[in-house]
C-alpha cells in the first residue's frame, strides 16, 4: 500500500488550518486492524504524540476502532462523551498538553473502513468547537476526500504478512516500521514519517530482527513478500 507524500499531507493540514482557528493537528493513516500509524503532526509536539502513543491510546475516544462501525464521518467531543467516560483523556491528556477540545475527522475505504483520520485540536485561546464551525467541516469533508481519494482506492493487498505465524509478536509499532520499510522508505524517511530519531527506528528494526529470524532488511523483505 502507497503512502501519502509528506508535503501533500503539509498542505492539506496547512488549509485546514486555514480555514478555521486550530491549536494543531494530526493526519494518521489506519490499518486493517483499526489500528493508527504514520502521524504526521501541524502545530502539535513529538513529544504530545509519545505521549498519547505511550499513556493514552487505549484511553483514546477517538480511536478508530471505536467508530469503524458507525460510518461517521466527524465525530466531535460531546459525542463521545455520551458513549463513555473521556475524562482521563480530556483532563490528563488534552488538558495538560495545552488543549480543550477536539474533532476528528474520519475518511474511509469504499467498504467503509476507515483508512485516514484527521484529528484537529483547539486551545483555551479559540474556545470549543462551535457548532457553525462542525457544519463547515461537513462541507469540506467532500473536497478533502476528494483529494486523498487515490489514497482511498487502493486495492492493493492490505497487509497479508501481518497474519503470518513468524510476525504475530511484531508490536503496532514495529509494525508501523515495517509497513514504511515494504514501501522503500530509508531508515532516515522512516524516522520523519514516524516522529522519531533514525536511531529509535534503527532500535526497532533490532528488535524486529531478533522477533522474526532475520538478519537484515532484505532478508525481512523478501520472507514478509513470501507470505
Amino acid at each position: 500500500m502507497h503512502t501519502l507524500p509528506s508535503g501533500f499531507v503539509d498542505r492539506l493540514l496547512a488549509a485546514i488550518r486555514h480555514l478555521l482557528p486550530i491549536a494543531g493537528a494530526s493526519l494518521y493513516l489506519v490499518d486493517d486492524r483499526g489500528t493508527p500509524f504514520g502521524h504526521r503532526l501541524h502545530g502539535l509536539s513529538r513529544e504530545q504524540l509519545q505521549d498519547y502513543r505511550q499513556k493514552f491510546s487505549a484511553s483514546d475516544p477517538f480511536h478508530p476502532t471505536l467508530h469503524q462501525p458507525s460510518k461517521s464521518g466527524i465525530v466531535a467531543m460531546k459525542d463521545t462523551i455520551q458513549q463513555r467516560d473521556t475524562s482521563r483523556y480530556l483532563e490528563d491528556f488534552l488538558h495538560r498538553h495545552g488543549h480543550c477540545d477536539e474533532v476528528e475527522m474520519f475518511f474511509r475505504r469504499a467498504d467503509g473502513r476507515i483508512a485516514v483520520g484527521v484529528g484537529l485540536m483547539r486551545d483555551e485561546h479559540s474556545g470549543c468547537f462551535r457548532p457553525n464551525e462542525l457544519q463547515m467541516l461537513s462541507k469540506i469533508q467532500p473536497f478533502l476526500e476528494l483529494a486523498l481519494s487515490d489514497y482511498l482506492a487502493d486495492n492493493s493487498p492490505k497487509h497479508e504478512w501481518r497474519h503470518a505465524p513468524f510476525a504475530k509478536g511484531l508490536t503496532n509499532r514495529e509494525a508501523e516500521m515495517v509497513e514504511h520499510l515494504l514501501q522503500g522508505a530509508s531508515n532516515r524517511e522512516i524516522a520523519s514519517r514516524s516522529n522519531v530519531t533514525v536511531a529509535t527506528v534503527k532500535a526497532h528494526f533490532f528488535s524486529i530482527f531478533t522477533k522474526t529470524g532475520v538478519s537484515s532488511r532484505t532478508e525481512l523483505v523478501t520472507r514478509l513478500l513470501g507470505q
